[in-house]
């Protein structure tokens, strides 16, 4: 159906992964989609913080083997290799994913470093088959979220950016990053579809940079979306529990603490389900 991709072209921290974490985890509990999230980057483990499960995927995959000295490729790893031999298929993908809500929400590992065979190497070469790995699987899930490396010198990066339905630039609460966005957005549109909305990742609602100035700035009225900084949600994402968190805090109270956090969320997930469905009728 869509492939939403979250990016920032700065190299600083911007909350890109946790803000697709939240967005995607929401609107697979609240729609009924078929979610996929992929991760582009290499040895960064907070799709693992956040859910848990790569470890416990290979422990199991290893009891079931009947040669318990063959390895086990788990999320992205086994996947290049199928792409690598041509046996690529939509369906086979969830063969190799981490199931966080059943019949809603996968997990699609990136590579992590090990000590005993030459990951960064095997990553490399992967790379190149990111883009097929990413438009097989949108053939088969509704919606497939990537967290993509930061910056715009790698030909991964242009080539999953040109297949991307969504773009969601993701910025810091600073006026140099805001500045940034709008340079680039006037390069990056030329000739090509509006598809990129901004959001503002850790967002600080005492800040000056309300939601209602930045849109002024920007002269964007409905494509800026915000993703408040919460401690309750960050805790959980260092503890495998943000599926748990979010069952639990869907339905807050209005006076509850946790509810802008919310409704953020929410907001932004309503803005990335309209914008896919505005585009689409333009094709």
């Amino acid at each position: 159906m869509a492939v939403v991709t979250f990016w920032s072209n700065s190299s600083k921290q911007t909350g890109q992964s946790m803000s697709l974490v939240a967005t995607a985890t929401s609107m697979a509990i609240e729609h009924n989609y078929k979610i996929l999230v992929v991760t582009t980057k290499y040895n960064d483990d907070t799709l693992d913080l956040c859910f848990g499960g790569i470890d416990n995927n290979k422990k199991l995959l290893n009891k079931l083997m009947t040669n318990s000295n063959v390895a086990v490729d788990n999320g992205i790893e086994g996947l290049a290799k199928i792409a690598y031999s041509s046996r690529m298929t939509p369906d086979i993908i969830q063969n190799y994913t981490h199931v966080v809500y059943k019949n809603r929400l996968e997990i699609l590992y990136g590579y992590q470093e090990v000590e005993d065979r030459p990951t960064k190497e095997e990553y490399l070469k992967a790379k190149q088959k990111y883009k097929d790995i990413i438009q097989n699987a949108n053939q088969f899930y509704d919606m497939v979220f990537v967290d993509l490396n930061k910056g715009l010198e790698d030909d991964m990066i242009k080539q999953i950016l040109k297949i991307s339905d969504i773009v969601v630039y993701t910025v810091e609460q600073k006026i140099n990053m805001i500045n940034d966005f709008l340079e680039l957005k006037k390069e990056y549109s030329k000739g090509k579809k509006d598809n990129m909305i901004l959001n503002i990742g850790r967002f600080d609602n005492n800040s000056k940079y309300t939601v209602t100035n930045i849109s002024r700035y920007v002269g964007l009225k409905k494509d800026i979306t915000v993703i408040p900084y919460n401690t309750l949600y960050n805790e959980a994402a260092d503890e495998a529990a943000v599926a748990d968190l979010f069952l639990r805090i869907r339905k807050v109270s209005p006076t509850d603490r946790n509810a802008r956090f919310v409704k953020e969320v929410q907001n932004t997930v309503e803005r990335i389900i309209y914008k896919t469905q505005e585009l689409q009728m333009k094709m």
